[in-house]
């Protein structure tokens, strides 16, 4: 009986353990501006991995200006390595000729696609090019998936705010047009939640479109 007494008790302070376990908040975000501080997503604690790349100053004014009938639209799940044929088709659709800038698009945003197949380990991923004149996701938000690539090849980059500062303006921070950010979503792991939050940058009457590239795990 005794024994019996001492496994009931150690399951009882093992479920008291159970039941005041939290999972820790990832609210970190790394930048640099090397390529390989994306893979720093799945470090404890980082919510973004930010890479801050240059802008081509060429292809910058090419992409400004397109009319927003011209600019490559897409929503589409293939294997990391067809991201490049689709976004070609995207761009021939679009009406788009070749030139260095169209091929520097479709050569980048295809290179961004397989890196995140290859650092979150899945053979598909989900890939938008979204053409938006107005303010697509105007409220701070975790997006509701494993992670997310974000990168505006046109107009402003994402903004940004650990969930904490979120009513603080001054903590608001954005990303520039052209740098990369791999946001961890809601469904990123059980053992730490997303303490990051993100939306759509204002877009007013008149402005430009934005062009955004989007990939994500296609689970």
């Amino acid at each position: 009986m005794s024994g019996m007494h001492e496994a009931l008790h150690v399951s009882a302070q093992e479920g008291a353990v159970a039941a005041s376990w939290k999972p820790s908040v990832a609210c970190d975000v790394l930048c640099s501006r090397q390529q390989e501080i994306l893979h720093q997503i799945a470090e404890p604690g980082v919510a973004a991995a930010i890479w801050q790349r240059p802008v081509d100053p060429d292809f910058q004014r090419w992409i400004d200006s397109l009319a927003e009938d011209a600019l490559p639209s897409l929503r589409t799940v293939v294997p990391g390595h067809l991201a490049k044929a689709a976004l070609l088709h995207a761009c021939e659709m679009a009406g788009l000729e070749s030139s260095p800038e169209r091929e520097f698009l479709i050569e980048d945003a295809g290179s961004l696609a397989l890196a995140v197949g290859k650092i979150l380990n899945v053979r598909y991923v989900r890939i938008r090019l979204d053409v938006t004149s107005g303010t697509m996701c105007p409220k701070f938000h975790v997006d509701q998936v494993r992670a997310r690539l974000l990168c505006s090849y046109r107009d402003a980059g994402t903004e940004y705010v650990a969930e904490a500062d979120a009513a603080d303006p001054a903590c608001h921070k954005r990303m520039a047009t052209g740098a990369v950010g791999l946001f961890r979503g809601a469904r990123w792991s059980d053992d730490e939640i997303c303490g990051l939050l993100h939306r759509s940058p204002h877009q007013g009457e008149g402005d430009a479109a934005r062009l955004l590239l989007v990939v994500e795990p296609a689970e």
